[in-house]
């Protein structure tokens, strides 16, 4: 043979092999990692991820105290830190001031900073003031309640129809809005019907 055809058989030669290991490497670890991923799933639905009476606490480092308390929750198969609940009530024990009390029917709640969003039915009580909603984000890193969808607040003289409304856990003042600048908050005297 020529020198030439060798020298293109060994080239092809040595494509076809480095073809070979890439797709052995690459694609072989794909079908590994999703047979292991497989494994860990089945093993999850065998064992099962659902928690039932399931209670987390937290403290910050200025004394206010967090419970979240669940009669049943699963675990986020993407992000074990992420937790969701079934009938859930919540209490924030701020430190020189009343209790807040949330309750709503689920809700997804982060391990790690203890932040949570509640769904459906909830229902927020501080001191002689309640609200209720669809949703409802508790941030403890903005040190904020976002309360917001159909939000009805209710004292013992008014109710406030509105779109959202948030509570600054600092300074511990209530603002309630509507997203809408040119739409206002509907008030209705509780006394007398007026509005």
């Amino acid at each position: 043979m020529e020198k030439k055809t060798i020298y293109q058989l060994s080239l092809a030669s040595l494509l076809i092999i480095i073809i070979t290991i890439i797709y052995l490497i690459y694609f072989n670890e794909k079908e590994i990692s999703s047979i292991k991923e497989a494994v860990l799933n089945n093993r999850e639905i065998e064992e099962g991820n659902l928690i039932e009476d399931l209670k987390y606490y937290s403290t910050d480092n200025k004394g206010n105290k967090y419970e979240i308390i669940a009669n049943k929750g699963n675990l986020d198969k993407q992000n074990p830190d992420i937790i969701f609940m079934k009938d859930v009530s919540a209490v924030i024990n701020l430190k020189d001031d009343d209790d807040i009390y949330i309750m709503s029917k689920n809700a997804k709640y982060n391990s790690k900073n203890h932040n949570t969003f509640f769904s459906e039915d909830v229902a927020l009580n501080y001191k002689d003031h309640s609200l209720k909603s669809v949703y409802l984000d508790l941030s403890f890193e903005k040190n904020l309640v976002s309360i917001y969808e159909n939000v009805n607040y209710f004292n013992d003289s008014s109710l406030l129809m509105a779109d959202k409304a948030e509570i600054d856990l600092i300074k511990k003042k209530t603002k309630i809005f509507m997203i809408d600048p040119k739409k206002k908050v509907l008030i209705k005297n509780q006394t007398n019907g007026n509005n």
